[in-house]
């Protein structure tokens, strides 16, 4: 067998030659990963020994680290707001931007029994934080792929509220019809594809070439998923109701806010908020009253 320390050394000194960030957390995630151990374990026990099946794994994953992949893929999962998300090649990582909308979307839902809709729901980690942070609330999750619905039921499992949503493959909101009432929800919380298609080649190569385009492409401008999605979702919303979405920033707010009020004339705009480093990310609407 091979002892922990030895194997722990080694990896840090691959991922380090090969410029992979923070070498030595990197190495004792994948280490503790697969041993099921966490990282203080690994400190505490340095002279545990490795059998050579798991540390052929262990090997095998830097190697996939090293190429490119992301390590919550290696890994299987990812934390969001704490909890414990399942993640494969179906669905995105979950993001820290991505918290911060889940967060905003738990400040608005805040009335007991509250129904919200989770559109392009990918992992599910906002609609199962909102279904753990509000025990009485109740919600749908769309996405287009099927391999992400399931990932999400999955994790929708993991947390025990599988029995308060319901997940939908639909492209629109016309493909909700007869599952979401008209005028039923409290909330809608989209993070769409928002990213242009010639942006995607431009990104870092762990995201361009192993995340789901799927789920990054937006279309030309960005836009298009919320073209799809925007005429549609105010019919499924009470009077009232708020609606939160995630965005690109930049030019892409205003283009949206002028393609919401083409496409969709019961929303009413009401605010964008920044993201933790400061760009405005973040667009929420109101169906008038």
């Amino acid at each position: 067998m091979t002892r922990v320390a030895d194997v722990r050394a080694e990896l840090s000194k691959r991922f380090e030659a090969a410029g992979v960030p923070m070498p030595f957390l990197e190495a004792d995630r994948i280490i503790g990963g697969i041993l099921g151990v966490s990282r203080a374990s690994l400190y505490a026990h340095p002279e545990r020994g490795i059998s050579f099946p798991i540390e052929s794994r262990i090997r095998e994953s830097a190697s996939r680290r090293i190429s490119g992949e992301p390590l919550s893929y290696i890994l299987g999962d990812a934390i969001f707001l704490g909890r414990r998300f399942i993640v494969g090649g179906s669905v995105l990582i979950p993001r820290t931007e991505t918290e911060i909308l889940a967060e905003i979307a738990s400040g608005l839902l805040t009335k007991d029994g509250a129904v919200f809709a989770d559109w392009c729901t990918g992992s599910g980690c906002i609609a199962v934080t909102l279904l753990a942070e509000r025990p009485s609330s109740r919600g749908y999750a769309a996405d287009v792929s099927a391999g992400a619905l399931d990932t999400a039921r999955r994790s929708a499992a993991l947390h025990g509220v599988e029995s308060r949503i319901e997940f939908i493959q639909c492209e629109d909101p016309d493909g909700a019809e007869g599952i979401i009432p008209r005028d039923s929800l409290d909330l809608v919380v989209m993070n769409p594809p928002y990213i242009p298609s010639e942006t995607i080649k431009t990104l870092e190569v762990q995201v361009r070439d192993y995340e789901p385009r799927l789920a990054l492409d937006g279309g030309p401008d960005g836009l298009d998923v919320f073209r799809k999605l925007l005429p549609g979702i105010p019919g499924l919303m009470k009077p009232g109701a708020p609606l939160a979405a995630e965005t690109g920033g930049g030019g892409q707010l205003r283009e949206l806010r002028a393609l919401a009020e083409r496409t969709a004339p019961d929303l009413e705009f009401v605010n964008i908020l920044p993201d933790h480093r400061s760009i405005d990310r973040f667009m929420l609407w109101r169906k008038r009253v």
